[in-house]
């Protein structure tokens, strides 16, 4: 009998826990103070019924958000300083919120999350698919009230860069879909910024040369306003914009610690994309050579090393490039146009300027062009097309 009572004891003391468990991951203490509480996030584009992406926004606030399962996450990113942080965060997985609200995060070609501070960044499927644990923290090292700094909620992002853990959170945007790029033309960035004044913007208590993109876009034949701008770093990270938000006061830097670099009163320092490799729009990419030295396989001609055309275009994502015809571009005006399946027979070749030349196997045929500005697509007329696709 008193086995019996041990096990009764036992079993009720065993159910206690399990609740407080349940009652633990279901909710989670709130900061003590409503007006906090009652702070939303606006969530756009979510399906209606039927799939179809809604016009309307829906809301979401603190104190629901904390209704929600909630989980813990040991974070750490490291910032594009090379520096790490580390924070004890807990919040509802960004699944379980988007579930609340009638949507399904995997129906989503991306998302965009926007503080209220006018920073934004773009998750693509792949990253969204990358990280299963994406976090709207609503308590950082303990802290259910949030400082004014992340407040609120912050976005976590295991496993990716520091630009990607957005902090204020005002608003989260479901795409159905991202526009894809095609790019048609790569550039060598200080040439196509050739003639533009550089504006002196201060980064870290240095004045340094920036290129406003607002200029560098109107030397473009077509920038897509629904597209993004793409920055990729020499380190392997990726970050994307909606174009319409680099269209003012957004500054590539061109001089100075850090760069290339990405800067904007939008951006807070810490938070840039450093050493940017290359840049991209719709149908436009421009590259830093040197940078692009830094991470890809170089190739030696006649005692000159530098990266295949063919990489440089593989490299900032032209779709096709073998079964192409490309115009060589220089700033004096050359012009040579080549077979996509050639592009590997010669090599862009860095010079302290910033500039390149592109140097070829003598056997080619091909002459050298001491100054590039661009690679260029040649379209097909129709019945090229036509015979290209088999028709």
């Amino acid at each position: 009998m008193q086995c019996l009572h041990k096990s009764k004891a036992l079993m009720a003391s065993l159910i206690i826990l399990l609740l407080a468990v349940i009652m633990t991951g279901c909710g989670a203490k709130d900061s003590g103070d409503p007006k906090y509480e009652a702070q939303v996030i606006a969530i756009e584009g979510l399906n209606q019924a039927g799939g179809v992406a809604g016009l309307s926004i829906t809301e979401i606030s603190v104190a629901e958000l904390r209704k929600l399962p909630q989980h813990e996450l040991d974070a750490s990113y490291k910032r594009t300083t090379g520096l790490f942080e580390e924070f004890k965060m807990s919040g509802p997985y960004l699944t379980d919120v988007i579930k609340h609200l009638g949507g399904d995060l995997k129906s989503y070609a991306g998302i965009g999350v926007l503080g209220s501070d006018g920073y934004y960044c773009l998750l693509s499927r792949e990253i969204i698919d990358a990280t299963p644990n994406l976090m709207l923290a609503v308590d950082i090292d303990g802290n259910a009230k949030l400082d004014e700094d992340n407040a609120p909620a912050r976005l976590a992002v295991q496993g990716q860069f520091g630009p990607y853990w957005v902090k204020r959170i005002e608003k989260i945007i479901l795409y159905q879909q991202i526009p894809e790029k095609a790019i048609t033309s790569v550039w060598v960035f200080n040439n196509l910024a050739e003639g533009i004044e550089p504006y002196p913007y201060e980064y870290y208590g240095s004045k340094d040369d920036a290129i406003d993109l607002e200029q560098i876009f109107s030397r473009l034949d077509h920038v897509d306003s629904k597209a993004f701008f793409t920055m990729k770093s020499a380190d392997g990270f990726k970050k994307n914009e909606v174009l319409n938000m680099v269209k003012s006061r957004y500054y590539i830097k061109v001089e100075g610690k850090d760069a290339p670099t990405n800067v904007s009163p939008y951006i807070k320092l810490g938070m840039n994309v450093q050493n940017i490799a290359w840049v991209s729009t719709n149908a436009d990419a421009a590259v830093f050579p040197d940078k692009m030295m830094e991470y890809m396989e170089t190739k030696d001609i006649d005692g000159q090393k530098g990266i295949t055309l063919e990489e440089i275009l593989y490299e900032t994502e032209v779709k096709k490039v073998k079964s192409e015809t490309f115009d060589i571009l220089g700033t004096k005006g050359e012009k040579i146009t080549v077979a996509g399946q050639d592009l590997s027979r010669g090599i862009l070749v860095p010079r302290p300027d910033g500039s390149a030349a592109v140097v070829w196997e003598k056997s080619t045929g091909y002459e050298n062009i001491n100054d590039l500005l661009r690679i260029r697509l040649v379209k097909k007329t129709a019945p090229e097309a036509q015979a290209a696709d088999g028709v």
